[in-house]
């Protein structure tokens, strides 16, 4: 019985070291960043050193920076050979790169000078910052925050000790996506946010910015029902998840109804539970949107039978 005993948990450890040995083969999030780091660095190095891209016209930015921000490209040319399509490649993201401090007129012409010569021109235009930045039709959120939002991709990038914030559209229209989705985790869901609006002042390089803004009405949770096998009454089932129904209504909030109910009938030894949340904002009353709740407990088991000693007991014996 002894020799029994010993066997099982000799397989045991053999079956932990294979498992712990599985999770060392696969590759840890850190390893792929070091390798990552590793290429980025050698891209540098040879974007730095290649003599086969010459900048002309370039007066914002020195050429060791520019030659950093096409690493990519610079090292794909040094690999593949010069092509107009790689040239026509390089000479976008050189504009995008342009763009994204705010020289929304710049314009980049190349020319393959020969095999292994490609000559870029810039004509950078002035650097335009933005300026006012007006919310149209936001009655029920504040131009502070809103204003946060909507510069938020720019300033990313940027200290915010950095009072004039570069104009670049692209991070304008990502920030009306963002102001959107603000919208709407706050319950307003029939928010619309019309494409921004520009004004340029060509005389003292700013660009003025509206924003239009269709709100709607903001929902709340109505009634929550429950059916199934539910075990529980309602006042208990309800009081899991008082927090949420609390706050505006959203789709990421009904979603977290199952796991919380989940979490709650598993703890209680249902361990097969199935919750199913489903609402509908096309019924909401004054704007309070009712959910129904299915739930399928399952069996009650208690885990504590399926312990790895008490399988090693049952192989004894």
């Amino acid at each position: 019985m002894q020799y029994r005993v010993l066997f099982c948990l000799a397989n045991m450890a053999l079956a932990l070291r294979v498992a712990a040995q599985s999770a060392v083969d696969v590759t840890r999030p850190e390893d792929r960043q070091k390798a990552r780091q590793a290429v980025v660095k050698q891209q540098e190095k040879r974007a730095q050193r290649t003599s086969i891209i010459e900048f002309r016209g370039q007066q914002a930015f020195g050429e060791k920076e520019l030659r950093s921000a096409l690493k990519e490209e610079i090292t794909t040319i040094d690999d593949f050979g010069l092509s107009p399509a790689r040239a026509d490649d390089l000479a976008f993201f050189l504009e995008v790169f342009y763009r994204k401090h705010g020289y929304a007129d710049v314009n980049v012409h190349y020319a393959i000078e020969s095999q292994d010569r490609l000559r870029l021109d810039i004509t950078e235009g002035p650097r335009l910052v933005v300026g006012s930045v007006i919310f149209d039709g936001n009655a029920r959120e504040p131009n502070d925050k809103l204003f946060e939002y909507m510069v938020g991709p720019t300033r990313e990038r940027y200290s915010k000790l950095e009072k004039k914030l570069p104009f670049v559209a692209a991070d304008m229209q990502e920030g009306a996506n963002l102001v959107r989705r603000l919208y709407v985790a706050e319950g307003f869901l029939d928010v619309v946010v019309d494409p921004p609006r520009y004004t340029f002042h060509r005389e003292t390089n700013q660009v003025d910015v509206v924003l239009p803004i269709h709100e709607g009405r903001q929902y709340f949770f109505g009634s929550v029902s429950f059916s199934g096998q539910t075990i529980y009454d309602a006042v208990t089932l309800r009081g899991q998840m008082l927090d949420l129904l609390r706050q505006p209504y959203t789709d990421a909030r009904v979603d977290d109804i199952p796991r919380r109910l989940q979490a709650y009938f598993r703890a209680r030894g249902y361990y097969d539970v199935k919750v199913a949340a489903t609402a509908a904002p096309e019924q909401a009353v004054d704007g309070r949107v009712p959910v129904q709740v299915a739930i399928t407990a399952g069996a009650y088991s208690n885990r504590a039978r399926k312990t790895a000693f008490q399988l090693c007991r049952q192989t004894v014996q």
